[in-house]
């Protein structure tokens, strides 16, 4: 019981976790199911994050925090460090790209 607890715990701002990582937590949790594992889309109709312009992080978490045509508004689910930890996952392209400058 108690490991199932630990595995179930959220990442705090606080934890020894990069923010790569948490990003790699919070896609597979909210995102992978529509957008693909590893951001390869898995056939639907869900947009292909890897071309998503990597100066365009505004619309990124504006997209992310109200939601975009059939996608839904986590807003009121992701902390900020999550939608940050997320740009960074997708602005990578899953880690496979360095990390724009200007876009931070």
């Amino acid at each position: 019981m108690t490991t199932l607890a630990l595995l179930a715990a959220p990442v705090l701002a606080g934890d020894a976790v990069s923010e790569f990582e948490l990003g790699v937590k919070t896609y597979r949790d909210f995102c992978a199911h529509c957008h693909g594992p590893e951001m390869v889309n898995p056939g639907t109709n869900s947009y292909d994050l890897r071309k998503w312009p990597t100066d365009n992080r505004d619309g990124f978490v504006t997209a992310v925090l109200h939601g975009r045509g059939d996608m839904p508004a986590w807003g009121d689910i992701l902390l900020p460090d999550e939608v940050s930890a997320l740009w960074r996952y997708v602005a990578t392209r899953g880690g496979k790209e360095p990390f724009p400058d200007s876009s931070d």
